[in-house]
């Protein structure tokens, strides 16, 4: 069995929001710390990963397509 991750659309999803980025609080976490990112550095990340072509944020995943998109895991027996 394949399972795949989560994404979240970064046009409509994360920078629609940029007006008002605290409702970004808590989106996502650092991966290193664990620190739940406040909505400005979420829009931060969104931008960068945009200006690199992704149009989706992958999230928890280490595998994924050029555009952000999960390529799938092997779900161990």
């Amino acid at each position: 069995m394949t399972i795949f991750h989560c994404s979240i659309d970064i046009a409509n999803g994360v920078i629609r929001y940029a007006k008002s980025p605290r409702r970004l609080d808590g989106l996502f976490k650092g991966a290193a710390t664990g620190r739940s990112l406040p909505g400005e550095e979420v829009l931060q990340l969104a931008r960068e990963m945009a200006g690199k072509g992704f149009t989706v944020m992958p999230i928890g995943c280490d595998h994924f397509d050029s555009q952000g998109y999960c390529l799938g895991h092997e779900d161990p027996p």
